[in-house]
């Protein structure tokens, strides 16, 4: 497991920042963004995570004007990025080879440090069928600390979050659209995923309502962004409304209790592999990857 070193940052104050995100209304969401990142940045905040495909929402289709207004408002939160000596990280669309990603760019301090497009796409809610699913992981040393990145539904699937957890990361960060209707699994994943990889997990959730990609019924969204700590304990959780949940966090919290609770080295890698070898045609059987291409 990589081990961060000690002239890494010791404390900071991270941020949610959380917003109604309108479906199409890049500008819009732009300023509702730029103006949470400026309420962060007064609160000393040197890292911030926007919520999930935060410029456009999720639309049925993408035009090329829309792809174009939501890259150049990904340009805007670089330069912020630059301009407050922030980590920013939030998801987008992206627009590759025929295909639409909902892709996570990480900004630090105006650098682009890397992009993550989300690995599980919510079927339940016909994500598979707008957007194409992404397959490398990302985890990445910034001035905030070293972070891995999830998406959403992302959360739900331990195997990535512990992958984070192995390759050492101190943060795991989590744009998300989670709807009130299942409110209580992301509360309680988000202290899961802390707790089992002893590291600070900050989910960011947006506000407001939109409609189903499936069903178009009304979704109802609580804002409840959360960072919570290696123990389980919740530092700051939002209250529904728009705006920032700021909380400050001390990285040696991560490193103290990797040396108390020593997982990594209690861990039974030669069972875990006899368990995957077992079942893995099973699993890839069940899953989409199994079934008949259409």
């Amino acid at each position: 497991m990589t081990t961060p070193q000690d002239d890494e940052p010791q404390t900071l104050v991270a941020a949610c920042v959380q917003f109604d995100v309108r479906r199409g209304d890049v500008a819009g969401n732009l300023a509702r963004a730029e103006a949470g990142i400026a309420d962060a940045a007064k609160e000393g905040a040197r890292l911030c995570v926007l919520p999930e495909m935060w410029s456009t929402s999720f639309l049925p289709s993408y035009d090329a004007s829309q792809i174009a207004a939501a890259e150049a408002a990904e340009a805007r939160i670089a330069e912020l990025s630059k301009q407050h000596a922030m980590t920013i990280l939030g998801s987008g669309p992206e627009s590759r080879d025929g295909a639409i990603f909902n892709c996570a760019k990480l900004y630090d301090c105006g650098e682009t440090k890397g992009s993550y497009r989300k690995v599980h796409l919510f079927s339940a809610n016909a994500e598979h069928r707008h957007h194409r699913g992404g397959d490398e992981p990302l985890v990445v040393d910034t001035s905030a600390g070293r972070i891995g990145v999830m998406i959403g539904y992302d959360l739900r699937f331990p195997d990535l979050a512990r992958y984070y957890f192995r390759k050492g990361a101190e943060i795991l960060v989590v744009p998300a659209q989670w709807p009130e209707a299942r409110s209580q699994h992301w509360r309680t994943l988000l202290r899961a995923r802390a707790i089992e990889n002893i590291l600070f997990v900050i989910g960011s959730n947006r506000t407001g309502h939109d409609v189903s990609l499936k069903s178009e019924e009304d979704l109802s969204f609580l804002g409840d962004g959360r960072i919570v700590d290696p123990t389980g304990e919740i530092l700051a959780s939002g209250t529904g409304e728009s705006g920032v949940v700021t909380a400050e966090m001390d990285l040696r919290t991560v490193r103290t209790m990797r040396r108390m609770m020593p997982v990594h080295r209690d861990e039974r890698p030669s069972v875990y592999r006899k368990l995957w070898d077992e079942t893995f045609d099973s699993i890839v059987q069940q899953s989409r990857e199994g079934q008949p291409k259409k």
